[in-house]
This record gives structure tokens, C-alpha cells and sequence, in this order.
């Protein structure tokens, strides 16, 4: 879309009803060009051969006039204070408000070493990795397992956010099992001030048969959006290694569960690649998130103001001698 088109699109008035200030604008212009004899009011008091001495002529139906320049002051005036407006303004809050929060598997089967040196060792390096590709923007981390825990509430700070990194383990959560739905209260409860969209990212190596309706009620009713990171190897790639005499008693990556669980909260699954293209992808798509809410935020840029200069040029011919006396 072409910056003309996204202005032909968006552009709309702020304030339209000042619109309605062009009536009396109308109305006053008729009745003064339609005055039949501006002269008669004076036809009684002096005589006609020393009226025509003591008036300035003038012609109401002239463009060059008082009142035919008030058109030109009266329309851009009331467009102006309509509030003409096509693009927003860039917002200082949207970045300290938009928030991604980061949910780590901790269960089991993410010990699993089929990616080296280990799943979870292998989340700890993408996610260091993706926390420097933000910079200091506000992330939050959970935990989840049986249970779901905050590591650390919404931080700006990344070297904070990896130092709380780094001491995730296995076995570290009192309770064992693979119930990411259990996110959800914590998420709530983490970004309970502010109205603006969330990213939930979601790293893991697979689910459990109630995940599925539970994300897909609890997406039904947030405004936040959901990216799945799915670390591990596929049964697919775990059949071909066999093949090649790589035989190993790994528990695979629910890749297709994955994808479905993205699907049914209107997400988007990426699974876990050797080089940074997963991270590049993840990161592409918490800025399109980012930049939708910061849409939602951002208010209207006023536009009118730059037609204060061509009005204050004309009204300078208030200024010039016997102007008014052309009304």
C-alpha cells in the first residue's frame, strides 16, 4: 500500500461536527450578495446628489472583496477545526506498554538431548539470543510444568531476564507433568494494568489432549496473541536417522499437535531450526503483533493546522485602507 493510498484510506475528520459551522458561513454570504440596494438606508438622510459622494463603490459579487473572501477564510477555517486527520502519531507509550511474555516447558521430556546438548539448553540459548534481538523491551518469563510459575514479572532489563534464564532446570517446579493451559492466570495477572495486547510465546516439545479446547477458549476471549516455538525432532526426521542406523528411544516433537494448538488460537507455530532463522521469524512476528497494538494506541495526527498560514495571509487584507468599508 502506497503512502497515498494508506492516507486516501484512513483520511477522516477528528472533529466533523464543526463542519456544520459552514451554514451560517452560507447563509451570511447569500444574504449580503443578494442585498438589493445597500444605499437605502441612507436615501432618507441625505440627499442623492451628495449620497454618491459619501460612499465607497463597491461590488458585493466581486471575488475580490470582503465577502467574497471570507469563502476562502470561512471553508479551510472550518476544515481546520474539523480536525482533518490521515496518519497517527508515533506514541511514547506503546513501547513501555506492549509486552512479550516468554513460557518455558520444564517438564521432562524437554531433558531429551536429540537437539544438543539438551531441549532446554537449547531454548535457554534461543531465547538469550532473541532477548538481545529486542534489546531492552518489557519480558516477562513463566515456567510450567504440572504447575506454572512466574520466573520473573515484565522486565525492560535482558541481562536480568538471562540471569533468571540461565537457573531453569528440570525438576526445579513441585509439580511434574505437561500443562501449559496453566499459563493462563499468571499471564492475566502479569498484564492486569494495561489494555494493550500481549505476545504469549510458547516453548515446548508438545501438549496434552485438554491443552487444545483450553486454548482455544482462553484466545476465543483475550486480546492476546499466541507464538508456539516447538524444540525437538520430528518423528519424521527420528524415522529417516533410523534408517541411517541412528536408532534412539527419543520422545518426539508433536509437531502437527503444535501446529494445531497455533492454529486454533489464530497464532503461528514455528518449529526450531539449527541456524537463526527461527529466531528472525519469531521476532518478525512479535513486532507485527507489536505494531498492531501500537496501532490500536497511537492517536490521530491533526493535520489542519497548516491551513492557519494561507488564512492569516488573507486576513492581512483587514489591514488595508477602506477594506471594510466594501461590506
Amino acid at each position: 500500500m502506497t503512502e497515498l493510498t494508506h492516507a486516501i484510506e484512513h483520511f477522516h475528520f477528528i472533529r466533523p461536527a464543526w463542519l456544520l459551522s459552514l451554514i451560517p458561513f452560507a447563509l451570511l454570504f447569500y444574504f449580503q450578495v443578494n442585498r438589493v440596494d445597500m444605499l437605502q438606508q441612507w436615501r432618507a438622510h441625505v440627499a442623492p446628489h451628495l449620497l454618491q459622494h459619501l460612499i465607497v463603490q463597491g461590488s458585493q459579487r466581486r471575488l475580490y472583496s470582503p465577502i467574497g473572501l471570507m469563502l476562502f477564510v470561512a471553508i479551510p477555517l472550518a476544515i481546520a477545526l474539523a480536525g482533518p486527520s490521515w496518519k497517527q502519531k508515533p506514541s511514547p507509550f506503546a513501547t513501555d506498554r506492549a509486552s512479550l511474555i516468554v513460557a518455558i516447558d520444564l517438564s521432562q521430556s524437554m531433558a531429551q538431548s536429540d537437539v544438543q546438548p539438551s531441549r532446554l539448553m537449547r531454548v535457554k540459548q534461543k531465547v538469550g539470543d532473541l532477548l538481545e534481538q529486542r534489546g531492552d523491551a518489557y519480558t516477562a518469563l513463566i515456567a510450567y510444568a504440572g504447575t506454572a510459575h512466574t520466573v520473573i514479572p515484565l522486565c525492560n532489563d535482558r541481562n536480568v531476564i538471562g540471569h533468571y534464564l540461565d537457573a531453569l532446570d528440570i525438576g526445579s517446579l513441585p509439580r511434574e507433568g505437561k500443562r501449559p493451559e496453566n499459563v493462563f492466570k499468571l499471564i492475566d495477572g502479569l498484564v492486569s494494568h494495561t489494555d494493550v495486547p500481549t505476545t504469549l510465546l510458547l516453548i515446548t516439545d508438545g501438549m496434552t489432549e485438554n491443552s487444545l479446547p483450553a486454548f482455544k477458549h482462553y484466545f476465543e476471549n483475550s486480546q492476546h496473541r499466541l507464538l508456539v516455538w516447538g524444540i525437538g525432532k520430528t518423528q519424521q526426521t527420528l524415522n529417516d536417522e533410523a534408517v541411517e542406523g541412528i536408532s534412539s528411544s527419543i520422545i518426539p516433537l508433536q509437531n502437527a499437535q503444535l501446529e494445531a494448538l497455533a492454529d486454533t488460537a489464530n497464532g503461528y507455530y514455528q518449529p526450531l531450526t539449527t541456524d537463526k532463522n527461527d529466531i528472525e521469524k519469531i521476532l518478525r512476528k512479535i513486532n507485527n503483533a507489536f505494531a498492531l497494538s501500537e496501532e490500536e494506541s497511537r492517536p490521530w495526527q491533526e493535520s489542519g493546522y497548516v491551513l492557519i498560514w494561507p488564512m492569516l495571509m488573507i486576513f492581512l487584507l483587514w489591514f488595508r485602507k477602506g477594506w471594510t468599508l466594501q461590506w
